[in-house]
């Protein structure tokens, strides 16, 4: 199964809106992971550990940024993402909620289409040399681009019987092998997009159902959709899910064919997966990791231009304001805060900033804090501070 969650870098502030048009200048900002996409890591993650899969986490916006706040995701509990795939273009700048489903759609079906063809390309190699050792070289290629899962080749001692090694060692014909490889193709087609129910830069909670809307008909079949989701099951054979949310006082209970895609609320809580079925978790499972990110701009996706970003945007935006910052704990005559502002400063070839007046001058080298204090730049909170603050 191929399990994508969709996340998204937001300003750290509440909002900054930097440009007439209403445009974040997220590559100017200090970016993290919408706070309401961590309840999707945990349901995706609940997927993979019940029926096993590869977690792919899928973004849009500037990679520079994107990589790494997410590559701690590898790290999450319990088992992280396997794989992250960056959505990086300056032409995707912009984007409303309807370019951003069209583009996002895109990632995910290129997604689906790589791994359908990797086992495509094996089926091709096992009708072209038979019972050779090049079938096994193939599989080896795929498994180390972890593009196969271990049911189909597997180079780990504790997993056996998979199809490549059965098919080789005479177990399998070419037809069993083929026949077999071919629903592993089909199984992929019955993946699962979850991803959080809203963001805190748009709080639309429109963009999950949209990319269901958008995907459907880039692959010409439904892809059915809930929003809100506090509980799941998953069917036996890991292709029907049944899911639990809340609208209003309404409890809905709705049944679901794969693929789908779900909207993760923050009440949700995962289930303890069953542990009788850890093997063939394992067996689904892929080769591991990969830590680099993948980046795919526009036409790596086959994007129309004139549907990503501005172009294909039709949500007009008015003159933005900055709304503030998170509230933040000031102690004082103890905590050291910025008194001016200060757009950047190096320090032994790094650069931090910008700082506003009042930021706080945490995680800062203590060479650089002190140079900041004797420039007057960094200085403790005081009683005049904290007046100002509560009264302007």
């Amino acid at each position: 199964m191929l399990i994508i969650t969709l996340l998204k870098g937001v300003p750290a502030r509440t909002t900054k809106v930097v440009t007439l048009g209403g445009i974040l200048k997220r590559e100017e900002m200090d970016i993290v992971l919408n706070p309401h996409d961590m309840k999707a890591v945990e349901a995706a993650d609940f997927f993979k550990r019940c029926v096993g899969g590869k977690l792919i986490a899928l973004s849009m916006g500037p990679d520079q940024k994107l990589a790494p706040i997410m590559k701690p995701l590898f790290e999450a509990e319990v088992h992280g993402v396997d794989e992250i795939v960056i959505l990086s273009d300056r032409r995707m700048a912009g984007s409303d909620t309807w370019a951003t489903s069209y583009t996002v759609s895109l990632g995910i079906k290129k997604i689906v289409d790589v791994h359908q063809k990797a086992i495509e390309k094996l089926i091709e190699a096992i009708k072209k040399y038979g019972y050779s050792e090049m079938v096994r070289n193939v599989a080896s290629e795929l498994y180390y681009k972890n593009l196969i899962p271990n049911r189909v080749y597997s180079e780990l001692k504790a997993v056996k019987g998979t199809i490549v090694e059965d098919f080789l060692s005479g177990k399998l014909s070419s037809q069993e092998a083929i026949s077999m490889l071919e629903k592993e193709r089909e199984k992929l087609g019955k993946f699962v997009i979850v991803a959080g129910v809203k963001t805190t830069d748009g709080e639309t909670g429109s963009v999950g159902p949209q990319v269901a809307e958008a995907l459907s008909l880039l692959i010409g079949r439904i892809i059915p959709h809930a929003t809100y989701v506090e509980d799941i099951k998953i069917s036996e054979e890991g292709t029907r899910i049944t899911i639990e949310r809340k609208l209003g006082n309404l409890l809905q209970v709705v049944e679901m064919d794969l693929p789908s895609l779900l909207t993760i609320a923050e009440g949700y809580r995962p289930r303890p997966p069953s542990a009788l079925k850890q093997i063939d978790v394992r067996m689904n499972s892929y080769r591991g990791k990969v830590p680099e990110p993948i980046r795919w701009n526009g036409d790596d996706i086959g994007a129309d231009p004139s549907k990503m970003g501005l172009s294909g945007s039709p949500t007009i935006v008015g003159p933005g304001v900055d709304i503030g910052k998170p509230p933040v704990q000031k102690v004082v005559g103890k905590t050291l805060v910025f008194v001016k502002k200060v757009d950047s400063v190096e320090h032994e070839g790094k650069s931090y900033g910008p700082f506003e007046v009042g930021d706080l001058a945490e995680g800062l080298p203590e060479a650089l804090l002190q140079k900041l204090v004797m420039e007057g730049n960094v200085a403790r909170f005081n009683l005049d501070m904290l007046v100002r603050e509560i009264m302007f």
